[in-house]
This record gives structure tokens, sequence and C-alpha cells, in this order.
């Protein structure tokens, strides 16, 4: 499903140019659940941004689906993450002046589909909104916000669902509802995940994890028992 060859990512700044990603190598297969960890500015960030295509790889190979993204135009690009990808991040990203079926809609009518608000309402009842389908974002709860965003984000069908933070914006007990209920449509549509989260018992729901420090992939350190007393 995701296919990373010696990926570099070197970014502009006033003060010169800065390497964000350091030759990644990583393999996910089709249907997979994997986490990324690592500290503040290690890069998990711009490396889902580079497997949407929202970011253009300054080295390296990337394969998404089976599609090459550096021969992708930015035409491409879009039409690639409008059929292959969806994206969860930590705001919600909804247009405040659309209802939530408009926002879950809008989306599938730009992939040229007949059943866009048929289909939309069918993915917000599937998070529980039946009732909120005309209500606003800013009539609706935080956490029914993200639930409206993974409706849209799962409305598609994607293959590969990235997830950047989804709880970030919400209270301990909201967000691991809304965590439960994106592994239940993932598990429902056999959707490859590719989760940021810096919450140890969330990246441990995932089949595996990858370890991100200063742009890259490095084994996790074990963790060292302590005898009584607290020498090790």
């Amino acid at each position: 499903m995701v296919h990373l060859q010696d990926l570099e990512l070197t970014l502009r700044s006033s003060a010169g140019p800065v390497e964000i990603l350091r030759g990644l190598d990583a393999e996910i297969a089709r249907g997979e659940t994997v986490s990324v960890v690592g500290p503040s500015g290690s890069g998990k960030t711009s490396m889902i941004m580079v497997i949407a295509g929202l970011e253009r790889a300054s080295g390296g190979h990337v394969e998404v689906a089976g599609q090459d993204l550096a021969a992708l135009d930015e035409d491409g690009l879009a039409l690639f993450r409008r059929q292959k990808v969806g994206i969860v991040f930590q705001a919600f990203h909804l247009v405040p002046t659309m209802t939530a079926l408009e926002n879950v809609a809008v989306p599938l009518e730009l992939a040229g589909r007949g059943d866009a608000f048929d289909r939309a309402e069918a993915s917000l009842r599937q998070v529980g909104l039946g009732h909120r389908l005309d209500h606003y974002p800013g009539q609706l709860s935080g956490g029914e916000q993200q639930r409206v965003a993974l409706a849209r984000a799962f409305a598609p069908e994607p293959d590969l669902l990235l997830a950047d933070e989804p709880t970030g914006n919400l209270d301990g007990e909201t967000g691991a509802t809304v965590i439960d209920l994106l592994f239940d449509l993932r598990a429902h549509h056999g959707t490859t995940l590719l989760l940021i989260t810096h919450d140890p018992e969330l990246a441990a729901r995932c089949g595996r994890q990858i370890h991100l420090v200063d742009g890259r992939i490095v084994a996790p350190q074990p963790t060292v028992a302590l005898r009584a007393g607290g020498a090790p």
C-alpha cells in the first residue's frame, strides 16, 4: 500500500535549507494499522504530508496504492487523494458555512458521485450523527465535529486513512469515543491506517509502530527494568 525508499524532504527557511526527513525506508501493507511516534519536530506530520501528496519529496521514491507520486502533477495528486486517501487532522477543517451533510458530501461531489448526498447521510449515520445532518459546525461539539470529519474521510471508501493526532483537540473521554469509532470504521471498510500520536496506549492499538527521531526511522529503545531502589 505504501512504499517509501530513501525518502528525503528539505525545506527552505530564512536561515537556509532545513532537512526534515532523512532517507526514510518503510513498507506498509494493505490493511495494516501502523502508528507513527516520536518527539515533536521529528518529522511525523511531514511524513504523512508527503504520503498524501500534499508535500513534494525532495528525493527518494514514494509509491502509494501502486501510484508513483513523483509522476503526478498537482491535478493528478488531487485526483489521487480524492480516490485513494482519507485524512483526519487534529483540527477538524470543516467548512463553517456548510451543514454536516454538505461537509461530507463535498468530496463525493468532486469525485463525480451521483449519490453524494445519500452516501454522505449514510456515513454520518455510521458515526451516530443522523440527527445532526442539517447542523453547522458551530452548532456541534468538538467530538461531534471530529465525527463529521471521520464521516467525510471514510465516505469515499479510501484505501488509506491518514490520521494526525485526531484527538488532540478533545478531552479524554470524548477522544476515546472518537478513537473507538475510528478503529471500528477502519475494520468495517478494511482501510489501511497510518496514525500519528503521542499517546503510547493509542499507538499500541495499532499492529506495529514506526519510531521517528530527527527525521529518521529508528529502532524503539528497550525499556530497562529497575531493581528495587531504582538501580538498573
